[in-house]
């Protein structure tokens, strides 16, 4: 990942400074030592006199010849040394590591996969993959705490829509209504334009409480569907001084289940609030394409991107919450979500939902 040295670049670093250092130098030992051997032979032979050279009892001197083989022994038993701690522990340590990074990155699986080595190692990935398997529950109950929270969320908005536009919207409606009757039995010129300033700004403050309705609860996502949401929340978006958003929806339309639908909008009203918050974009694009297989929903922008963490829980604490929460939200409908982002080269949130037999609601609707 950018911005850190993951394990897999250190793998096989330790086996090769043992390849490229360590056997080399043993094997130069053992060639100097059996060198020696011919070295001091001859050097001995040539200081002997001519008699003792031919002496073959003389063990003293034989002896001292024999001397050097006594250094290959230690050399080769390094060298078995060495090579059992590169199979037996260096190798399978290294696999540990990266097997220990997938878990980090939210493979669980991978630990489970024997590394072999000796049986402290073994004992060490056992350790690891019982911690694994405590993290992935634990991760799991405060996923199914999340989706509770997430629907008492909806929930809530759900009825503070229904009340802001059953009883706050009617009576702004009432007294617009009633500035206007008041408007024509004005008495004098400054009063009815006072009253008029007051109509508008009556006017002015339905309209954002309609605005504040359809971000509570998007009264289009339950009558007209996921794309014409979509299409409205991207025409909302744009800004006419600011940044544009471009809407597109390829592929046979269908219709999901709420849960599923109202999930692809939270994480594409999330995206775009990113991009008009954080990201100095001036255009951004909200696509999303039916296949066969799947729904996927892609959120880009030209904007000035950002360093993307290692884990997705270092995303809390970076400070990107928004991500996180579009990420659990992914995760609760059975949906993959990444993000795809440099310094300077914008950002790309794109988000795969599997399309099951549960999932589809009603027929095909056409494009």
């Amino acid at each position: 990942m950018p911005g850190k040295a993951g394990p897999l670049s250190q793998r096989g670093l330790t086996l090769q400074v043992l390849l490229l250092i360590v056997l080399p130098i043993t094997l130069l030992l053992i060639v100097i030592a059996i060198g020696s051997i011919a070295v001091h032979q001859q050097v001995m032979r040539s200081e002997l006199p001519g008699d003792a050279q031919l002496d073959p009892s003389d063990v003293a001197l034989d002896l001292t010849l024999l001397a050097p083989l006594v250094l290959i022994a230690p050399l080769l038993f390094a060298f078995a040394a060495l090579w059992f701690s590169a199979r037996r522990i260096v190798q399978p340590l290294q696999q540990l590591e990266s097997k220990a990074a997938a878990v980090a990155a939210g493979d669980f699986e991978a630990i489970h996969e024997s590394v072999g080595g000796i049986s402290a190692v073994q004992q060490l990935q056992a350790a690891l993959a019982d911690m694994a398997a405590k993290v992935h529950a634990s991760q799991a109950g405060l996923r199914d705490y999340i989706g509770a929270i997430t629907s008492a969320q909806e929930e809530e908005r759900l009825r503070l829509a229904r009340d802001l536009h059953d009883d706050t919207i009617q009576e702004l409606i009432a007294l617009k209504q009633r500035l206007q009757l008041a408007q024509k039995a004005a008495s004098s010129p400054a009063s009815a334009g006072l009253l008029t300033e007051l109509e508008q700004m009556a006017e002015d403050t339905i309209a954002n409480v309609r605005r504040m309705t359809r971000a509570l609860r998007p009264i289009y996502l339950e009558d007209l569907g996921l794309v014409t949401a979509l299409e409205m929340l991207a025409r909302e978006t744009s800004q006419p001084q600011g940044t544009q958003v471009d809407f597109r929806c390829s592929g046979r339309q269908r219709r999901l289940t709420p849960e599923a639908e109202l999930a692809l909008y939270r994480i594409a009203q999330q995206a775009l609030n990113n991009v008009l918050r954080h990201a100095a974009a001036s255009h951004a694009s909200l696509s999303v394409d039916f296949r066969e297989a799947e729904v996927r929903l892609t959120v880009a922008d030209d904007g000035i991107g950002f360093q993307k963490p290692f884990a997705p829980t270092d995303l809390a604490s970076d400070g990107h919450f928004g991500l996180l929460g579009m990420r659990e939200r992914a995760d609760l409908i059975g949906a993959q979500l990444e993000v795809r982002t440099e310094p300077g080269r914008g950002t790309t949130i794109l988000v795969e939902l599997p399309l099951g037999a549960d999932l589809a609601r009603r027929a095909d609707l056409p494009a």
